[in-house]
């Protein structure tokens, strides 16, 4: 059995024409499915295709909150570069305004170590060994001096210095001296019985512990004579004055180890900024 519509149509000229379609007729039907399933196939496809540009989508995204991470990090590491650098640069711009001294016996030029400059060159001197009155401490003498007044009283004394015995070089040689300009440090330091700086300090310049002789009248002072001493020329001659002597590590009273019983003790000069 065949059920039938009509479907009235208007023309132009007012006229009705009546159309049978039969529903269920399998060409109909047919032709219905197979327009159904083309459009599900094309609507298939268009989700197919939709996911894919999502999931796309959401590894681009999940890359790309990869990508802000370490570039989150690497701003955060530059950030500490960038204020360690500023505090580095307000340390060396202080310390360029400031700098500190310091001398080196038995040298006749300062360490060729960056910023370190050379004030002077001279002769190391003092008072005379066996004069009990003398100074004590050892000086560094300009070789170019300047004089006003032609006299005065015989007190105080000036001599120059010699090594004594050969410890520090050939006997009775001449002592030099250099004092020298550290730009870019506050603090200097010499360390007894060292040849190396503690962490955080630089070392200038290394060598042996050197004093006058215990059994002298005149006070003396400890000092630092660089490991590789030089001395002045035409100096050999035995005039005495302020002596450098090695000084040796005496147990008892000084604690035994660390220190060696007539042991020289070394020594070193430090920096730091």
């Amino acid at each position: 059995m065949y059920i039938a519509v009509t479907i009235d149509k208007i023309f132009g000229v007012g006229e009705k024409d009546e159309k049978r379609l039969l529903l269920n007729s399998p060409d109909v039907v047919q032709d219905r499915l197979n327009r159904m399933e083309n459009q599900l196939a094309t609507l298939n496809n268009a989700v197919q295709q939709q996911s894919q540009t999502i999931q796309q989508q959401a590894l681009t995204v999940q890359q790309q909150g990869t990508i802000i991470q370490q570039q989150g990090t690497t701003i955060q590491q530059q950030s500490k570069t960038i204020q360690l650098q500023h505090t580095e640069i307000r340390q060396l711009q202080y310390a360029k305004g400031t700098g500190s001294t310091y001398i080196i016996w038995g040298r006749k030029q300062c360490p060729n170590i960056t910023d370190t400059e050379q004030v002077y060159s001279g002769y190391a001197g003092g008072g005379y060994f066996s004069q009990s009155g003398s100074a004590s401490e050892y000086v560094c003498l300009p070789p170019d001096p300047d004089f006003q007044r032609t006299s005065g009283n015989d007190g105080g004394r000036m001599y120059g210095a010699e090594y004594e015995g050969n410890f520090f070089g050939t006997q009775d040689e001449d002592v030099p001296c250099s004092v020298c300009r550290k730009t870019t440090s506050t603090s200097i330091l010499m360390i007894p019985g060292k040849n190396n700086c503690y962490n955080g300090w630089n070392a200038e310049y290394h060598g042996y512990l050197g004093s006058g002789d215990h059994g002298y009248a005149a006070p003396s002072s400890y000092v630092c004579v660089d490991s590789h001493p030089e001395y002045l020329n035409a100096g050999v001659r035995n005039d005495e004055g302020k002596l450098f002597y090695s000084v040796l590590a005496k147990c008892g009273s000084l604690q035994c180890p660390p220190y060696r019983n007539n042991y020289p003790l070394t020594c070193v000069v430090c920096t730091k900024v």
